[in-house]
């Protein structure tokens, strides 16, 4: 059976986000890693990607190169091209023509919209880096 593009997109995110990588983060660490995700898909549609991969790049924290690195790591597994590291992820993006940067923005959306999902969902990771549960408790 063949996987659809948003299937494999949303086994790699999940992949990602239930990664040893990020298990070993403390609390701290997941909620800012947790609240970048949330602001993702805002920052690709008003940023665009190679600002916004430009961006994680010139951060110099480690939720931020780790975003950008799974963000690669899930477009490397959607596509047959693997690139070395973020640094020659971001400057292919730079070189890239007007429809290749349309297609990988659009897969960039979809894997931000995965991430943040299982960000919520798995982690229980709100917008604002508190515990989904204990927010919906509080508002009861």
């Amino acid at each position: 059976m063949m996987e659809s593009r948003s299937q494999k997109i949303a086994i790699e995110a999940f992949a990602r986000i239930k990664d040893k990588e990020h298990q070993s983060y403390t609390e701290e660490a997941k909620k800012k890693y947790a609240t970048l995700v949330h602001k993702l898909p805002a920052m690709l549609l008003q940023n665009g990607l190679t600002q916004t991969t430009g961006f994680l790049l010139a951060k110099n924290e480690a939720h931020h190169s780790d975003l950008l690195t799974d963000l690669r790591l899930v477009i490397e597994a959607l596509a047959t091209h693997q690139y070395q590291d973020n640094v020659t992820f971001h400057e292919a993006i730079i070189h890239l023509e007007l429809p290749q940067t349309l297609a990988m923005t659009r897969n960039a959306l979809a894997i931000a919209g995965w991430l943040r999902r299982y960000v919520q969902g798995v982690w229980n990771i709100g917008p604002d880096g508190e515990d989904v549960n204990q927010t919906a408790l509080e508002e009861k």
